[in-house]
């Protein structure tokens, strides 16, 4: 299980689970509110050129972890209610990064960890033709951001009180990754209780 950091020092990845960072907004004092809204459906980018919004059961477990958390802290849920003092929008992100490494030397695994060196089946000679190596890896990402809907716009933008990021390698199982992060979240208001609001 992750460890309890401090509100700013995200939890580093020891046994496979995502790393966990948060940080509260300057100046904030979260005793000042009681109830919050959270958007019902998961905004997913990376998938195209354009946001897409998701209200799968994956998106709405996490969307749903989220809110748990949040009632378990004391807040009062007004879904779509203009006296809501908070609001949360949840983003998933999901990026693939994929490598192609030509060989021309039959060694090309001289280096790799636990292998025997080249020559312990002969010392072959001669040109190789050029051959590739590809591979890649895929990563997602967790993404929550509560911001003060009292406070009114700023330049167009409203004031973000608390972000909150859970990243890491994504698995073979997005069923998985979703307990996993679900997990995730359940760390990050962990080592928030900052977020505490004036009814407790």
């Amino acid at each position: 299980l992750l460890a309890v950091a401090c509100h700013k020092e995200p939890v580093l990845d020891s046994d496979g689970e995502y790393l966990v960072y948060t940080a509260p907004g300057k100046e904030t004092t979260f005793t000042s509110f009681t109830t919050f809204d959270l958007a019902d459906s998961l905004l997913v980018i990376g998938q195209s050129s354009k946001p897409e919004y998701s209200q799968s059961n994956n998106a709405i477990a996490l969307i749903q972890a989220v809110k748990t958390n949040m009632e378990k802290l004391g807040y009062i849920y007004l879904p779509s209610n203009p006296d809501a003092q908070l609001g949360l929008q949840v983003t998933y992100a999901e990026d693939t990064q994929r490598f192609v490494q030509y060989y021309d030397d039959p060694y090309w695994w001289l280096d790799y960890p636990g292998y025997w060196p080249a020559g312990y089946w002969g010392d072959w000679t001669g040109w190789y033709y050029p051959y590739p190596v590809v591979y890649s890896y895929t990563t997602n990402a967790l993404i929550a951001d509560m911001v003060d809907l009292t406070a009114g716009e700023e330049n167009g933008k409203l004031k973000i009180v608390w972000s909150c990021y859970i990243g890491g390698p994504a698995s073979a199982s997005i069923n998985y990754d979703v307990k996993r992060m679900s997990l995730a979240v359940d760390q990050a208001f962990a080592q928030s209780p900052y977020l505490k609001p004036s009814n407790q």
